[in-house]
């Protein structure tokens, strides 16, 4: 009988012991800190960021997005930066060339993963050494536009045109690139490129105005200065009579006629799907390669065209989405 009981105490202790462990509150998920820097304000800018913050909320996990704007300063991103190495957050999203530039030095000989976007060519731009092994505690995704695809596009809408006009900023490696690249392949189409190169932005309508006067179209390239000043630069060119087409689509209601064009929503979402890799399944953004956009979409600003009276070619129509405005 006393063994009896002596077992009946002990199931009961361990018994008593499972019913307090399953009371027990379970442990709170991890709440994920990210450093958003975006270093300045236009369409394709924000829509980057809306992609990648909308991808990760709708995966389920626990973020808190700390949300900078650098205002087009380069300093100001390294301020942005240095602070979240220091508030010691998870990670950095940085949005564009600068953005991207400053918290790779931030983060040297530092955990603090990064992944950017908006940025041309991060080989160029000494962010990774190579797109297929980044090599570093960085990655992200590429901004490239498909250069060819537009000059293409220019071309089946002009098929008399000439010359292509270019602005990019001298102080910017990805636009200087896309005009050099632009201007290698133009001859094949029956081109020549005349550039007009800035420093700041209150120097683009003049360069807007000259291009607009000699030249049959002007491109627009995924450079920041050139696009946040997209309105400014189609209203010199449609006074001068001539359209502007574009790499990406965030301004087409600004009067560009066309643009065969990369998402930077879908841009953003890449980066988001990069980022939930890093913090979530653990993977070293070193071993992450850098991406570049998976599709382009044409979009063609109807009223613009009917206000240059350029006919929109057949085959063009039939996969196009068209703005009215």
């Amino acid at each position: 009988m006393k063994k009896l009981m002596g077992i009946l105490a002990v199931c009961l202790l361990i018994s008593g012991c499972g019913t307090k462990n399953e009371e027990a509150k379970p442990e709170t998920a991890k709440t994920y800190k990210i450093g958003i820097v975006q270093h300045m304000t236009h369409p394709a800018l924000d829509s980057a960021k809306e992609g990648f913050t909308k991808y990760l909320k709708g995966k389920g996990i626990q973020v808190e997005f700390v949300e900078k704007n650098a205002l087009g300063d380069t300093a100001t991103n390294d301020i942005i930066t240095k602070q979240f190495v220091s508030d010691d957050v998870d990670l950095i999203y940085a949005i564009a060339t600068p953005s991207a530039l400053a918290a790779a030095n931030a983060t040297v000989g530092k955990d603090t993963p990064v992944v950017f976007n908006a940025v041309t060519d991060a080989v160029d731009a000494k962010l990774v050494k190579s797109n297929e092994e980044p090599g570093a505690n960085i990655t992200g995704v590429s901004d490239a536009a498909p250069l060819e695809t537009q000059v293409k596009l220019i071309r089946t809408f002009l098929p008399k045109a000439k010359k292509i006009g270019m602005i990019y900023n001298i102080g910017e490696p990805n636009g200087k690139l896309q005009v050099e690249q632009v201007e290698k392949m133009a001859p094949d189409y029956g081109f020549t490129v005349v550039k007009k190169g800035i420093s700041q932005a209150s120097e683009i309508t003049t360069a807007a105005q000259q291009l607009a006067s000699s030249c049959d179209c002007i491109y627009n390239i995924t450079d920041n200065s050139v696009v946040a000043a997209t309105a400014t630069i189609t209203d010199k060119a449609t006074n001068a009579k001539i359209p502007v087409f574009a790499a990406e689509d965030g301004q087409m209601k600004s009067g560009l006629l066309a643009s065969d064009s990369i998402s930077y929503e879908k841009l953003g979402e890449q980066a988001g799907a990069m980022a939930y890799d890093i913090l979530v399944n653990g993977k070293k953004p070193s071993a992450i390669p850098v991406e570049t956009a998976k599709e382009t979409k044409l979009m063609i600003n109807k009223k613009v065209a009917e206000k240059l009276q350029i006919n929109i070619p057949d085959d063009l129509a039939k996969r196009a989405t068209f703005i009215e405005e």
